[in-house]
């Protein structure tokens, strides 16, 4: 026979519950959100994970589906109000809006633009002016490594005839270690790890180092903002959970990551927790709305100087830090 619970006994719970401030279940069903991430799964991406698996985003009310594609087919999505949300770099966020693309970022998550040249130590790269007649391998003339290398030579006052630039697609360690480039465009919380595991010694130019712009955020649309700003402040809040947990719990985040990370649990383990060490150094783990319009001026000014913007734009709409807790 089934036991009966005292009345009593219930209600003492559950007044110890509330002054204990456990947080009830969620009620009713959670709202269904596609957050794109640019490109593959990866550690870098740490947040996401941990927030979802630790239920920040249920917690929250949502139901997050993890997307991941090409950053200028998202960014156009969103743009258009057919995705709410993404992760963009700054450059994509003021092409996306001189193009009429209402896009919107509402946390600057990279605190420094996360990009920079790296060379193995027997070439000697230890300066700017060390790149002159020197081959320089990256993916291709697009994106944030393109950009980031452009505006750290511009400021340095290298000129193109002072190097070559050559594609290699997402192979610069290969490149590198084989000696077909002298030295590649990568991002610091990468490539320079896999080199230091293989046993290389290796010279880093930090483009942030040379000029401050504006990395990767967390992007919406004015639409959006507009309309359901309560939803922007529950994917900000959910999101702000997870880099937090992240960046206080690396070994735990790291052990996540296996999940959602195809492939990880057979890579090396050493190697991949460095590059997410390396990643949280670069997160504005605990951001305040500060002031960040120095750093869309100097992004959108190279953008310019690219002729990848034909005219400059407002840069008041740009970012908006009013989610932030």
């Amino acid at each position: 026979m089934m036991k009966r619970l005292n009345p009593i006994f219930m209600l003492t719970v559950l007044l110890l519950t509330a002054c204990t401030g456990a947080k009830p279940a969620q009620n009713g069903p959670l709202r269904a959100v596609t957050l794109n991430l640019t490109y593959i799964p990866n550690v870098q991406f740490a947040p996401f994970y941990a927030a979802i698996e630790n239920g920040y985003f249920a917690d929250a009310g949502l139901d997050v589906t993890l997307n991941y594609g090409n950053e200028a087919d998202l960014i156009a999505l969103v743009g258009s109000g057919k995705q709410q949300f993404m992760i963009a770099s700054g450059e994509q966020v003021l092409m996306a809006r001189a193009q009429g693309l209402p896009v919107v970022t509402v946390y600057n998550w990279y605190k420094e633009f996360p990009v920079g040249i790296v060379s193995l130590a027997e070439k000697n790269i230890t300066s700017p002016m060390d790149l002159k007649g020197k081959t320089i391998g990256l993916p291709g003339l697009y994106g944030a490594n393109y950009i980031g290398f452009e505006a750290f030579a511009q400021n340095e006052g290298l000129r193109d005839s002072d190097y070559t630039l050559q594609s290699i697609g997402y192979t610069q360690v290969e490149s590198l270690v084989s000696g077909i480039v002298d030295a590649a465009v990568i991002y610091l919380s990468n490539e320079p790890s896999q080199l230091r595991a293989m046993g290389y010694q290796i010279n880093t130019l930090r483009v942030a180092d040379s000029i401050d712009l504006i990395g990767n955020g967390l992007v919406t649309n004015e639409s959006t903002i507009k309309e359901d700003p309560e939803l922007v402040r529950a994917v900000l809040g959910a999101l702000l959970k997870g880099i937090q947990f992240s960046a206080e719990n690396p070994d735990e985040t790291y052990l996540i990551c296996t999940k959602y990370v195809d492939n990880l649990a057979e890579a090396d383990e050493a190697v991949q927790k460095q590059v997410l060490a390396e990643s949280i150094k670069l997160w504005d783990v605990y951001p305040t709305n500060e002031d960040h319009t120095r750093r869309w001026e100097n992004m959108q000014s190279v953008l310019l100087k690219l002729g990848l913007m034909s005219q400059a734009v407002d840069l008041k709409g740009v970012y908006d830090g009013s989610f932030l807790p």
